[in-house]
């Protein structure tokens, strides 16, 4: 799988408007990525793994202010992978988003991305991330999307990926975190990995 051509179509399909489209191709960003990351484990395994590894990127780009580590959702998804046996948000996108896309099957209802990762901010002020916990289901911001693909840029397995001049992700209000032509890496030195994810 390329994930540089998953990454780029992601953030096409989202410039458009196909935010469904966008996760889709995040989602293919992940999985392409977990594979690399663990080969021997199965796509569940791996796809959740990898989100769990990395929910210190995922939360701060796509969540902020979850603390995504202790956080379970009453959600319906087959074989949780969470300490604990309720799902948490990796089991979520695995379960729901992941498997809904990937198998080309519309998302339960409840389960849809909230376009507000657009709405314009003021130099200073900290971007809307929008969610909503109904019972039995969850919506996400659309900005979701850039955390995903944030933890597939970030990942040093995928060093030898490209995607075109000009990519970037935001990260608060204004930093552009560019996407290197060189390969899917950021030339950032953020701290992207605190201690704590609820610190971001």
């Amino acid at each position: 799988m390329n994930v540089g051509n998953s990454v780029r179509k992601a953030i096409d399909d989202w410039e458009r408007g196909e935010t469904d489209a966008a996760m889709s191709h995040a989602c293919n960003a992940v999985d392409g990525t977990a594979k690399k990351v663990y080969p021997s484990l199965g796509s569940n395994a791996r796809f959740t793994r990898l989100l769990r590894d990395n929910y210190a990127i995922l939360g701060p780009l796509g969540i902020p202010g979850i603390n995504l580590v202790e956080t379970r959702f009453a959600v319906k998804v087959e074989r949780p992978k969470a300490p604990g046996g309720k799902p948490d948000l990796a089991d979520v996108f695995f379960g729901v988003h992941r498997c809904s896309h990937g198998h080309g099957e519309e998302l339960p209802d409840g389960f849809e991305l909230m376009p507000d990762a657009r709405q314009p901010v003021r130099a200073g002020e900290l971007r809307k991330t929008t969610v909503k916990v109904v019972r039995g289901a969850i919506r996400l911001s659309d900005r979701i999307i850039f955390g995903l693909i944030a933890v597939a840029v970030l990942s040093p397995a995928n060093k030898d990926q490209h995607v075109p001049n000009g990519y970037y992700l935001t990260f608060g209000a204004e930093e552009k975190l560019i996407i290197n032509e060189r390969g899917v890496e950021l030339q950032i030195s953020l701290p992207l990995r605190p201690p704590n994810p609820c610190q971001a």
